[in-house]
């Protein structure tokens, strides 16, 4: 039993931030209804609406899947029953999108006072922008993610894994949110109205530049090095293979162990010195790494007590010893691609276990199950619906 165990969440949304945040409740217990549109009945894509493709199967583990077409009366009414049973509901629609149907949290909240209804948009639900298009990349370069990656004269770096802001900014906050209302609920007996925005989230995440520029009005810029960062003692370096690790030595005896392991105890004084100083003591330590590979300068510098980590691939992450023993995939049986390797939870309960229960559903795979058992309809209402286009 999870901890979430008994809370039962629709997911209306369609991207990543919704159904990211949706996976991770029911990796924690949550039985997860995702609903999709019928494919006869609206917009698709394949990324959307194929049950192999990657970005589905790495969002929707341990959910069940329905398809309703919300554009139909029939649709809608189905829509409401469901909502009458529910304790979360998530959503990633534009703002007035789903009022103009009658799905907004106005409506559907008078047939369940006790629904958390969450809504997950770029911008939020109000504000100059709240109604345009937008994408983790446009976040991220609005929220200074984006101006303060890479180096100087270069332009900015976009990191290849998806949703930066939309993950960080947006499903992180929304889970915690909804975690949080049922808490809430648990005292007060009324759900609520979540407005997560992940602009506004990613903007949050940043701590200690925002603190310096309030206090200071100094504007974070980014660095005179290549690798996107000012300090040598915190910094990507280059082995003697071509192989790539990394330094993290904040604190000075850490740093001071990485100067005796490489032989210049010279530098240990001039940790926290001025930019050229920086320089010449990178160089430097460039010099010294180019003699062994990255693999036994990890091995040295990690037995030294040095703050140090490779860079890795995603084919040397996996086989990583420390990562297999931390058990971060899990291998589940697929009925149209046989066995496959899913990313598994990063929760560990002593008491209530998160786990990858289920595999990702196929697409459109317990509509009847759903609708016959949460709603009692029969086999012969359900073909009707199918043949009318209001479920798939």
């Amino acid at each position: 039993m999870g901890p979430l165990d008994g809370v039962k969440v629709l997911d209306i949304s369609r991207y990543g931030p919704g159904r990211y945040t949706s996976m991770i409740l029911a990796d924690l217990g949550a039985d997860v209804i995702m609903v999709e549109m019928p494919r006869k009945a609206g917009q698709s894509f394949d990324m959307m609406t194929s049950d192999i493709e990657p970005h589905y199967l790495g969002l929707n583990r341990n959910k069940r899947s329905i398809a309703l077409n919300f554009k139909d009366e029939k649709g809608r009414e189905l829509f409401y029953r469901l909502v009458e049973q529910m304790d979360v509901l998530i959503e990633g629609a534009r703002p007035g999108t789903l009022k103009r149907r009658g799905m907004d949290y106005e409506t559907v909240s008078r047939r369940n006072p006790r629904l958390i209804y969450c809504s997950i948009t770029g911008y939020g639900q109000t504000g100059p922008y709240a109604r345009r298009a937008g994408h983790d990349i446009n976040f991220a370069g609005m929220t200074g993610i984006l101006g303060l990656s890479g180096a100087k004269n270069v332009p900015p770096v976009y990191i290849s894994t998806p949703m930066i802001s939309d993950v960080l900014g947006g499903t992180t906050q929304a889970a915690m949110a909804i975690m949080a209302a049922l808490y809430a609920r648990d005292r007060t007996g009324k759900g609520q109205y979540i407005d997560v925005s992940s602009v506004d989230g990613t903007v949050f995440y940043h701590w200690v530049h925002a603190a310096q520029f309030f206090r200071d009005g100094q504007v974070p810029q980014r660095s005179e090095f290549p690798t996107g960062i000012d300090m040598a003692w915190m910094n990507i370096y280059r082995a003697g293979d071509g192989k790539y690790f990394t330094i993290g030595c904040l604190e000075p005896w850490h740093w001071a162990n990485l100067c005796r392991a490489v032989g210049r105890e010279d530098l240990v004084a001039d940790q926290f010195g001025p930019l050229e100083k920086q320089k010449s003591m990178y160089d430097a330590l460039t010099e010294a790494f180019s003699t062994k590979t990255r693999d036994e300068w990890v091995e040295v510098l990690a037995g030294a007590d040095v703050s140090v980590a490779p860079v890795y691939d995603f084919a040397e992450m996996f086989a990583d010893p420390h990562l297999v023993h931390r058990g971060v995939t899990v291998e589940v049986e697929h009925p149209r691609l046989g066995n496959i390797r899913l990313l598994n939870t990063p929760f560990r309960f002593s008491g209530t276990p998160a786990e990858v229960r289920t595999r990702p559903p196929l697409w459109a795979e317990h509509t009847r199950e759903v609708l016959g058992t949460l709603l009692g309809c029969s086999g012969e209402e359900l073909d009707r619906l199918v043949e009318e286009n209001v479920i798939e």
